[in-house]
């Protein structure tokens, strides 16, 4: 089914929602960005500022996502004023609706700035003091997920094979290692922080989990990661999430 006949569907079940509503929603238009899930803004009779309704990936366990794990990460967070609460959460997670919140969606300019990663890396250090009940990631695991779907698909050639093979014992010994593990976002990227000038937000915790917070200091800056082996892991990820997303593309999402 289109996406426009999901959004369409989605929108006709607005009676469900438990929003003070007196008419349907009305589409403004599609939040540019994003490259798992669709983002619309939508505007509510009698209410200002819009909303955001966001459609989940259809595939989003293949992509290594557990949306209930979501869900109870971002109960944290944003009791913590992290990242924005939601308004209403689907129950069969196809969607999500958000507050809109107004603000500036960062460059990378922001991450060069001094003051700015300054703000970052504060919001950061609040995230990791955090203790969502979650388990601790085994990137094993996560990155075999997407590697069995790559072979099922047979989509691996000799030499990603080979390089593979040489990977997969560093990796099964950096699981091995006792680490502390803290909340980790494994997404910052500009668009993903929203500047209201007063306040930074953190958004779309979906590949969230307790991890190396190290990897959100490399998203950042690989000169800040202090364990060696975090920047050819966070190249696998990257690496392998991209042919798994080529495999259902274009990346459909739920409605």
């Amino acid at each position: 089914m289109p996406d426009t006949c999901r959004l369409s569907d989605i929108l006709a079940s607005w009676h469900d929602w438990p929003l003070p509503l007196s008419a349907p929603p009305k589409v403004l238009g599609a939040i540019e960005g994003g490259r798992t899930n669709r983002n619309i803004k939508l505007q509510v009779k009698h209410q200002d500022p819009p909303i955001i309704l966001r459609l989940h990936n259809l595939h989003s366990q293949q992509l290594g996502i557990d949306r209930q794990q979501e869900a109870d990460i971002i109960q944290t967070v944003s009791r913590a004023g992290i990242t924005p609460e939601p308004l209403y959460r689907d129950p069969l997670q196809r969607f999500v609706l958000l507050p809109y919140i107004e603000g500036r969606t960062w460059s990378q300019t922001d991450f060069q700035q001094q003051h700015q990663r300054l703000r970052l890396l504060e919001l950061l250090a609040q995230v990791r003091r955090l203790t969502p009940a979650i388990p601790r990631r085994s990137y094993r695991q996560y990155l075999n997920n997407y590697w069995q779907q790559l072979i099922a698909a047979q989509a691996i050639d000799d030499d990603l094979s080979r390089r593979w093979q040489k990977f997969y014992p560093p990796l099964e010994h950096f699981d091995r290692q006792p680490w502390s593990a803290s909340l980790t976002h494994h997404d910052v990227i500009p668009e993903n922080i929203i500047d209201t000038g007063d306040r930074l937000y953190l958004i779309d915790w979906e590949y969230a989990a307790l991890g190396n917070s190290d990897i959100d200091l490399w998203c950042i800056d690989p000169q800040l990661a202090q364990t060696p082996f975090i920047a050819e892991l966070m190249h696998w990820t990257n690496d392998l999430w991209q042919r798994v997303a080529a495999l259902y593309s274009p990346i459909t999402t739920s409605a």
